[in-house]
């Protein structure tokens, strides 16, 4: 089978033949044990079959686009001509790269070491860390796991360390992540389950039911029963089969208390690191009444660790949790409303733990919940790798976030370590920021619903969800393209913020006497070869436009880059993945 391009162009034969034996168990190690240090080692992991060979910059471009936050030009040269599920596997060996230990050294150094630049060290992460797979899990995951500073109540500590168990868990089992959050400051918090006590029967007090409610709304279940493809159970009046009822989150209710920080006081503690540790369950405070919820009940006077992990490993084996989390992490990857057969067939991944690809690449630990299996089967889907034409829907809308890495990757944008949080700090209502940032999102709910229809839109009359659209307003649509306007320019400096990050464009100036030179870079390097012919003649004109004098030579022509590069940036099919 051959790799289609969108272009009409078809891949040729591997020029590899298949090898005498085919890796077993978590490939990732097998390929990446060759040198995990080496970014281009898995170029010679052995290739099978011509199924996932990446033959040109389009297909290269395009399979980075969906797998990492972009790449450069070196990076899509790498890997034309080899496996795309070699690229993947090699990913999955990488360590994770977290941000908390470098929060506590700044703190402990007695440096200044706020929320504003938490949030600059997980923009680091995203666009210069090398295990690019991981980063963009970890964002998928930080929208579906939502933990919020947009009202900056979190610690710079407590908020580093959520955000290091997204990394450590972004390519291992869900299970062991939901567990790592439930016990986690950051979550508590948000959540309102830090130092929630048993019920009291003499004053009428309640256990907090806000996790209970969000860890199977929005976590794990959803709100209805769903068949393996994502479609809603029905009952025999054409109804949706709902999952739980209120008196299933009073009962799970009961298992979330007694969760305070970790120490020897449930009202306070006095550790240095009790905002960067898990919390601690304080017996006394943990409901010894029955838990019932979902069909299991806890019996009485079970204590609080083995309360937890029973209603955890109960939910967790719930059969909707794999379409569930599957259908949601496609959204975040590939496409924002996926077929049903595409939700099955990542579901089933989930749930078997493993996932073999066209060219017999074994993904997985076996486990269900494995989520090197899941992301293997989204990015290799069979769909990616075919001759048919995508349909409209077959795609998704890139927000804000990802295209400005995306920008920040192509041209090596820098430095990057002082990032100033005035320019990117999200605000919806702002026209001179952008309307997203990672642990940003308004609410619980993400930025966005998974279901969101754009009202009015093609896409809603036509029943095609799309999740980003929520976001794209007037103030959105301005707010993106000022943003963008002074990081494409050079213009970042400011009184509290000195330093001025610095794109590289000495590829394009090199080339910017010719106009056509400069629009085919841009198309290799952020369209994957699709930009429009509408996109391009705006570059000509404007390039042709702007002289190239012999007494400002170099100044004309990085103003050239600089135009180009914003056109680009700024344009429709920049913001579309597919």
């Amino acid at each position: 089978m051959s790799w289609n391009s969108h272009t009409g162009q078809k891949g040729g034969m591997a020029s590899l033949i298949l090898a005498g034996t085919l890796l077993s168990g978590y490939t990732c190690q097998a390929i990446s044990a060759q040198d995990p240090t080496n970014s281009l080692k898995w170029q010679n992991a052995p290739v099978f079959n011509d199924a996932m060979l990446l033959t040109n910059r389009e297909q290269a471009n395009r399979f980075l686009r969906r797998a990492s936050f972009g790449a450069t030009l070196e990076e899509i040269d790498a890997l034309v001509g080899h496996s795309a599920s070699a690229w993947l596997a090699h990913e999955m060996g990488k360590e994770s790269r977290g941000i908390l230990p470098d929060a506590i050294e700044q703190v402990n150094s007695g440096k200044r070491y706020d929320l504003r630049y938490e949030n600059a060290a997980v923009w680091d992460q995203y666009i210069t860390a090398d295990d690019q797979l991981r980063q963009r899990m970890h964002f998928a995951l930080s929208q579906i796991l939502v933990v919020s500073n947009y009202k900056k109540a979190m610690k710079p500590l407590e908020l580093a360390y959520y955000s290091d168990l997204l990394s450590k868990h972004a390519l291992g089992n869900y299970k062991d992540l939901i567990h790592d959050i439930t016990f986690s400051p950051a979550m508590a918090k948000y959540l309102t389950y830090l130092q929630n006590k048993k019920g009291d029967p003499r004053t009428g007090r309640m256990p907090d039911e806000n996790y209970a409610r969000e860890l199977l709304q929005l976590f794990t279940l959803g709100l209805h029963e769903l068949n393996m493809d994502g479609s809603v159970v029905t009952d025999a009046d054409d109804k949706p089969v709902p999952i739980y009822s209120n008196e299933d989150i009073v009962g799970l209710a009961r298992v979330f208390t007694g969760f305070s920080l970790a120490g020897d006081r449930f009202e306070r503690s006095r550790r240095e690191d009790a905002y960067n540790t898990p919390l601690q369950l304080y017996p006394e405070q943990h409901s010894t009444l029955e838990k019932s919820f979902l069909g299991l009940t806890i019996p009485e006077n079970t204590g609080a660790q083995e309360s937890v992990d029973m209603a955890l490993d109960h939910i967790l084996s719930h059969p909707n949790l794999a379409p569930f989390v599957a259908k949601q992490l496609i959204q975040r990857f590939t496409q924002s409303d996926p077929e049903p057969a595409y939700i099955e067939r990542v579901a089933r991944a989930f749930d078997s733990g493993s996932y073999t690809s066209q060219d017999n690449i074994l993904f997985g630990s076996g486990e269900r919940g494995d989520l090197q299996a899941t992301i293997a089967a989204i990015l290799l889907d069979k769909q990616f790798f075919d001759d048919i034409e995508p349909a409209v829907s077959e795609g998704k809308v890139r927000e804000p976030v990802l295209r400005f890495v995306h920008f920040a990757r192509a041209f090596s944008l820098s430095p990057i370590k002082t990032i100033t949080e005035a320019k990117l700090k999200n605000n919806p209502e702002s026209t001179t920021r952008l309307s997203q940032g990672p642990f940003r999102a308004p609410s619980v709910f993400n930025f966005y619903r998974p279901g969101f229809l754009a009202p009015g839109s093609l896409t809603a009359r036509e029943g095609i969800a799309a999740p980003e659209f929520q976001i794209v307003n007037e103030s959105y649509v301005v707010g993106y393209a000022n943003t963008m306007l002074d990081f494409v320019w050079d213009r970042t400096t400011h009184a509290s913020q000195p330093a001025s990050f610095t794109p590289d464009y000495s590829a394009l100036t090199e080339v910017a006497d010719e106009p056509d030179a400069v629009a085919e870079h841009l198309n290799e390097l952020l369209f994957a070869g699709e930009m429009t012919e509408s996109t391009r003649a705006t570059i000509l004109d404007a390039l042709t436009a702007t002289r190239i004098t012999a007494r400002n030579a170099d100044t004309d022509r990085l103003t050239r880059a600089r135009l180009a590069v914003f056109i680009a940036v700024t344009a429709p099919e920049f913001a579309i993945e597919k």
